[in-house]
Parts: structure tokens; C-alpha cells; sequence
């Protein structure tokens, strides 16, 4: 009997708009609990990776977001990428409102209190 292991997630590459959808449901899911971590990556294609020289008009953006197993990406080409950021920025403005201060600790001051 061969034993099935269970499959990493699958990135799934979204157009610019349903990319931003699925950013936003991920916002709304990390409310309570969790944290959605946001890369963006320069990508030049095949020419790229060969060190070949790139005209910057051919480039794209590959965004990534990842919210525990659930993956989304997008690539935005130059063109559009003034369009993407606008609204990206939209999306983390109202979605950013929930954040909590990071608590910190008393212990520091005591030690400098302490060695002085």
C-alpha cells in the first residue's frame, strides 16, 4: 500500500484584480487571528535569470501573499503598476486599522536602572 502525503499548497497566480480580492479576504480573515505577509519581486523572465540585459518596459512585478496555507499571486507589468499600487494602498489603509501596539517589556529599564 503507498502511503498519499498530504500536498504543500498550490500558489495560485491571479489576474491584478482578483489578486486584490483575495488580498483583501485575507486582511478580513487575519483580523482575529494570524498575519498576512506581502512580498513583491522584481521579475525579468528567462532574459533575466541568464543575466541577458532586460529593457526595464519588458519587467513585471511578481506580488505574493500568503496567509497560513492559503497563497495568492500576481504579476503586474509596468504599464499597470501605478494602477496596482493605488489600489493595493487603498486596500491596506482601511485594512491596517486593526493593528495592535507591540507590548514591551519592563525588564531593560531595570538592568540600565540596576547597573547605573
Amino acid at each position: 500500500a503507498r502511503r498519499l502525503e498530504p500536498r504543500a499548497p498550490v500558489m495560485v497566480l491571479h489576474d491584478a484584480d482578483g489578486f486584490l480580492t483575495q488580498l483583501t479576504r485575507m486582511l478580513e480573515r487575519s483580523r482575529e487571528k494570524g498575519a498576512v505577509y506581502v512580498t513583491m519581486k522584481r521579475y525579468a523572465g528567462i532574459e533575466g535569470k541568464r543575466g541577458e540585459p532586460v529593457d526595464p518596459a519588458d519587467c513585471r512585478c511578481l506580488v505574493r501573499a500568503v496567509l497560513g496555507s492559503t497563497k495568492a499571486s500576481t504579476m503586474v507589468a509596468a504599464k499597470d503598476h501605478r494602477r496596482f499600487m493605488k489600489s493595493y494602498a487603498n486596500i491596506m489603509k482601511v485594512s491596517l486599522d486593526s493593528l495592535k501596539k507591540k507590548e514591551r517589556r519592563r525588564g531593560g529599564e531595570k538592568k540600565k536602572a540596576g547597573a547605573a
